[in-house]
């Protein structure tokens, strides 16, 4: 007995383990679920293209900035009087001014006054950019600032007059200011403690074409700033609206493929209460069949063959019930037959008929 509860244990077992956690699962409707998925890949599609477009406008806002800055440094050096700028770093003394952190100002020089006048003239095409000229002493090959437009800027800003490039820019600033007496020369963004900058740097020419200084620009990135949150006003709102149209296209199309399909489940409940004649197909019934028509189908097969093996299995129970039945009633007498006190019985009944028999034979 006990072995036999202890299989009966086993048996039902992995249905407790299989069920159990069953009943405690969360049940989501499926049209959630999609809703859910496409969130999902909408989410990294839309913030791939986000960062794409506003990447893409910000590095074309940049190219195009250093395009123009190139043309207008070269065409702002163009424009410098060689000679005039040679007699200014040869001729003009630099002044000492304490309050000036690398101790150099800007000179009092009427010369450097209308150089620094034409670096002004340059920046009214470039609107916020800064313009400066420097030059290379060959008594020990160091760059040094010579005019600069932001002697006439409220406060003054810039490279002061004979300041030492190398020791108030870093090493590639100098590297690439070295480069631009020879050749026009970019220096891409870049952070200083005046704000973040792109910078052009060309040679100035003599008559001869020779390179007797060079000439710098620097544009504030803030346009490119300007640029980036002028895309990022503009496409988040957008995105966000089409981001919020495709899920509720989305929740309204995973609706209606889910309602052929909640009607189907309540049509299987139906069935499996015994209605095996239920017209599945018309449930889901669609001018072009699909997947769900295919489902629905295979659902009214099975339902009729479901039905039909129940009657087999009834008739066969009706008839197994009747071969019991009838077994059990002939177990039944020969259980009386059998026994050896109905055997004296009917040997008395026996008797007792052929005595009988005799009796009237006498009469």
């Amino acid at each position: 007995m006990s072995n036999k509860n202890q299989s009966a244990a086993d048996e039902k077992t992995p249905q407790a383990v299989h069920e159990a956690p069953l009943r405690h699962i969360l049940r989501v409707a499926m049209r959630w679920k999609l809703l859910a998925a496409f969130a999902g890949v909408f989410t990294i599609v839309f913030v791939f293209i986000a960062i794409y477009v506003v990447q893409f406008s910000t590095n074309n806002a940049q190219k195009r900035l250093v395009d123009e800055l190139r043309s207008i440094a070269v065409g702002g050096s163009s424009t410098i009087d060689a000679d005039q700028f040679l007699e200014l770093i040869k001729t003009v003394k630099p002044v000492v001014d304490k309050s000036n952190p690398f101790g150099l100002g800007y000179p009092t020089s009427q010369l450097y006054k209308d150089q620094a006048k034409s670096l002004v003239n340059i920046n009214t095409i470039t609107g916020q950019a800064l313009t400066y000229t420097y030059f290379k002493d060959p008594a020990d090959g160091k760059l040094y600032a010579a005019a600069s437009s932001g002697y006439y800027l409220k406060p003054q800003i810039g490279y002061t007059f004979k300041v030492p490039i190398g020791e108030t820019s870093s090493a590639e600033t100098n590297t690439l200011m070295n480069a631009g007496l020879v050749k026009p020369t970019e220096q891409p963004a870049y952070t200083d403690g005046y704000g973040s900058w792109i910078s052009q740097y060309v040679p100035i020419l003599d008559a001869s074409g020779k390179a007797v200084g060079g000439f710098g620009v620097d544009y504030p990135l803030t346009y490119v700033d300007e640029v980036r949150q002028d895309v990022v006003r503009s496409l988040y709102p957008v995105l966000i609206v089409t981001y919020l149209v495709l899920l509720g296209l989305v929740l309204l199309v995973s609706t209606s493929l889910v309602r052929p399909l909640k009607r189907l489940t309540a049509a299987t409940k139906r069935i499996a209460d015994g209605e095996y004649d239920l017209d599945v197909r018309g449930i889901v019934r669609t001018r072009f069949p699909d997947e769900m028509y295919e489902l629905a189908d295979s659902f009214a097969e099975m339902a009729k063959k479901v039905g039909a093996r129940e009657q087999s299995l009834t008739r066969e129970v009706q008839r197994l019930k009747v071969e019991i039945d009838q077994t059990r009633r002939e177990e039944a007498v020969s259980e009386i037959t059998d026994n050896d006190d109905f055997a004296a019985l009917a040997l008395k009944a026996q008797a007792m008929r052929k005595r009988m028999r005799e009796g009237l034979g006498k009469e």
